[in-house]
């Protein structure tokens, strides 16, 4: 005898499943798939760390504090997740002055390169130009070391 309480059982149960079958097709998005595209296109550098973004509609940004090398050249690329609505933007900036942003110019780029010319914190901040949510995978690899005579010091 099928009852209104096991009946209710059912609904929640039902409802607890697809939720989770929900998060699990967005987290997909910018899964190992993503990570392996972006490490595809890191070039002959040398990999030192990847993020994962994952930006909602009440985020606005994410920010990670990286430290940089001096004499250092790094490139950093992203490819963003199937799913999402626009690109997200990577930045990398120095006390808040832009050193470099894929959205440069009104075009969009996957990747950047910069040679350091001061060891200390930098900040890699992501967001959507229009405020959207979205997800991508960043790397970022290390090109090449400069002695101090190359950087002309």
């Amino acid at each position: 005898m099928i009852t209104k309480k096991n009946t209710m059982k059912r609904v929640i149960i039902s409802l607890m499943i697809l939720l989770s079958l929900g998060s699990l097709t967005a987290n997909a998005q910018c899964g190992e798939d993503v990570l392996k595209k972006a490490l595809n296109e890191m070039g002959n550098g040398q990999y030192i760390k990847d993020f994962n973004i994952d930006i909602k509609s009440d985020t606005k940004e994410v920010k990670f504090s990286i430290i940089l090398n001096s004499r250092s050249q790094y490139n950093f690329n992203i490819v963003n997740g199937s799913g999402n609505g626009e690109n997200i933007v990577m930045e990398l900036l120095d006390a808040g002055n832009v050193l470099f942003s894929t959205a440069d110019g009104g075009k969009y780029i996957t990747s950047a390169g910069i040679i350091i010319g001061k060891t200390k914190v930098y900040t890699l901040k992501f967001y959507t130009k229009g405020g959207g949510a979205g997800c991508a995978r960043a790397v970022q690899s290390l090109v090449k070391q400069f002695t101090a005579e190359e950087m002309g010091n």
